[in-house]
C-alpha cells in the first residue's frame, strides 16, 4: 500500500476530518484545506500538555499526531494511491462484512453477477434497486469496470442505506482484442 500504510493504522479520513463515505467525492483541494485544518487543530504548541510526547509521536488521549496527519494528507492527495486506499478499505470492509454474516447470518454484503443488473443504454450504467426500496440504489459505470477489468469483481455501497453490492465480471475478450 502507498507510503507504507498499515490497515489497522488510525482512518485517514477522520484523521483529516472527512467523511470516508466511499461515495462521497473530495477533491484537491477539500482535501489540502482540511490538511491545513487538521495541522491547526493538531498543533503540538496548542495540545494540553502531556497529550503528546517530545517527538511528536503517539498522543495518549488518541488525537492524531503532525505525522498521521502528513501521511494521511500524503496518500489521501495522490490520486492513484487514494484510489488504492480507498480500494484497501472496501475490501476490509466487506471481509469483515462476511465474518459478520457467518456469525450472525445476515449480510450486508450480497454478491452478484453483472448480468444481474439492469444495464441503461441512453447513460450507459447498470443499476438495480435495493431492499431499502430505492430503485436505483447500486449505480456500477464503464470506468468503473476498467478500472477493475483486471480484478473482475467491483464493490458498490447502496445510495439510500448502508448495504453493499459485490459484483463479479469478465472483461469482454473481443473489446479487450479491439482496444489493443
Amino acid at each position: 500500500m502507498a507510503a507504507g500504510f498499515q490497515m489497522n493504522s488510525k482512518e485517514l479520513y477522520s484523521i483529516l476530518g472527512l467523511s470516508s463515505s466511499l461515495n462521497t467525492h473530495h477533491d484537491s483541494q477539500i482535501i489540502k484545506n482540511a490538511y491545513r485544518k487538521a495541522l491547526l487543530v493538531h498543533h503540538p504548541d496548542k495540545a494540553t500538555p502531556g497529550s503528546h510526547s517530545a517527538s511528536g509521536e503517539t498522543r495518549l488521549d488518541g488525537r492524531p499526531t503532525i505525522d498521521d496527519i502528513t501521511l494521511a494528507y500524503k496518500i489521501l492527495s495522490n490520486p492513484r494511491s487514494r484510489t488504492e486506499y480507498d480500494r484497501q478499505i472496501a475490501l476490509q470492509s466487506s471481509t469483515t462484512l462476511q465474518r459478520q454474516e457467518q456469525e450472525v447470518f445476515h449480510s450486508g454484503l450480497e454478491t452478484v453477477d453483472l448480468d444481474d443488473l439492469e444495464y441503461d443504454e441512453a447513460i450507459n450504467v447498470w443499476t438495480r434497486g435495493c431492499r431499502c426500496e430505492q430503485e436505483q440504489a447500486f449505480i456500477v459505470t464503464e470506468q468503473e469496470l476498467e478500472k477493475e477489468a483486471e480484478s473482475g469483481e467491483l464493490y458498490v455501497g447502496c445510495k439510500g442505506c448502508s448495504l453493499w453490492l459485490r459484483v463479479l465480471f469478465a472483461a469482454n475478450a473481443e473489446e479487450a482484442t479491439n482496444d489493443g
